[in-house]
């Protein structure tokens, strides 16, 4: 993962004088998008979402500082690409909390093209419906030796077309697929500068107590004179790195589509067992649109545009047999470009099982 580091006392203005710096160069070959991110309800990522108010070392925020903060006082700007073989772009922060660990995450809408997407880059998020209403929802966390796919695939695929009458998608399980693909750590004053690129797939973040190679290093000393301390901390070194999700780390591609999805932070909260440990609450999120374009050259029989052909590719093809290949995105179906979607795509695709992008 490459990450910018954060600016003590980075302004908002010094955070989009720097990206606008930034992305001046990638305007002259592409459209950057910009959003500012807003407080959103902390049980969007999890239904015992609670906030945190520890920072990565554990030392616990002031009273007063529990009490008052808000992130409807934070500014949190985020310039992405609109079309590339990559998401990627910046996020600049100030006044998010000081010293603390942010997740960045792309979560979908269930029930479209790009959350399926998502789900297979990423995790899955299963509701069930009661008769009346959608559970709130729990995590598959069967992530199985990080091949695709995953147990997980497997139980979307099992049960995301099982029927239920009674619900108003006509389907008994409900999906959110979402990807947590980066994170940050801000500095004594919470704010950050970070440079993103979505090619990996993380299932957690993990921390130890002292400086660790090949690791995001937090090295800070807070006292009194912070508005966010009532206690003179002793300086606090922290390692921080991502539990994978899939692998290769580095390598996790999003499927080529348009997304309509959100750009969200949620608070790491290192399965803490202290009263203010919070519980992975969701803290700012923006909607987002952007389009990957195929990876060149396309791997023959990679359907779906993952780099790898494997059963998700013959399911793929199989969903679109007997379709118009000139619509929507049956064309990657039509493997051998004959015009038709049929067994014979099947065929070659099986042909091809266990290929991958060279690296």
């Amino acid at each position: 993962m490459k990450q910018g580091r954060a600016q003590p006392g980075l302004g908002l203005a010094g955070c989009l004088a720097a990206i606008i710096t930034c992305m001046a160069a990638a305007a002259a070959t592409a459209c950057p998008q910009t959003v500012y991110l807003t407080r959103i309800d902390p049980s969007v990522t999890s239904p015992n979402g609670y906030y945190r108010w520890l920072n990565v070392a554990d030392q616990v925020y002031s009273p007063a500082y529990r009490a008052y903060y808000s992130y409807d006082s934070a500014l949190v700007q985020v310039a992405y690409e609109t079309a590339s073989t990559v998401f990627s772009g910046i996020l600049a922060a100030a006044n998010l909390k000081p010293n603390f660990v942010y997740q960045i995450k792309l979560v979908g809408v269930p029930g479209t093209p790009s959350n399926e997407a998502l789900g297979l880059a990423g995790r899955w998020w299963e509701q069930a419906w009661t008769d009346t209403s959608w559970t709130p929802g729990w995590n598959l966390n069967d992530k199985g030796d990080g091949t695709s796919p995953n147990p997980n695939d497997l139980t979307y695929y099992q049960r995301c077309g099982i029927p239920d009458p009674t619900s108003p998608t006509g389907k008994h399980y409900q999906y959110t697929g979402y990807v947590l693909f980066d994170y940050f750590i801000t500095d004594s004053y919470g704010n950050a500068f970070v440079s993103f690129r979505a090619d990996s797939s993380h299932h957690v973040l993990l921390k130890s107590p002292e400086a660790l190679p090949d690791c995001t290093i937090s090295v800070f000393d807070p006292d009194t004179s912070m508005p966010a301390y009532a206690i003179d901390y002793p300086p606090s070194i922290v390692s921080v790195w991502a539990e994978w999700e899939r692998l290769p780390v580095g390598g996790i591609w999003l499927q080529a589509c348009s997304y309509t999805c959100s750009i969200i932070l949620t608070e790491e909260s290192f399965h803490s067992y202290y009263p203010e440990g919070g519980r992975w609450a969701a803290a700012m999120g923006a909607p987002v649109q952007f389009t990957i374009l195929p990876r060149t050259p396309v791997l023959s029989g990679d359907a779906n545009r993952d780099c790898s052909v494997n059963i998700l590719d013959l399911l793929f093809i199989r969903a679109r047999m007997g379709y118009d290949p000139t619509t929507s995105d049956n064309a990657q179906a039509d493997i051998n470009s004959d015009g038709s979607i049929n067994i014979l795509d099947m065929i070659h695709t099986r042909n091809q099982l266990g290929s991958t992008c060279p690296q």
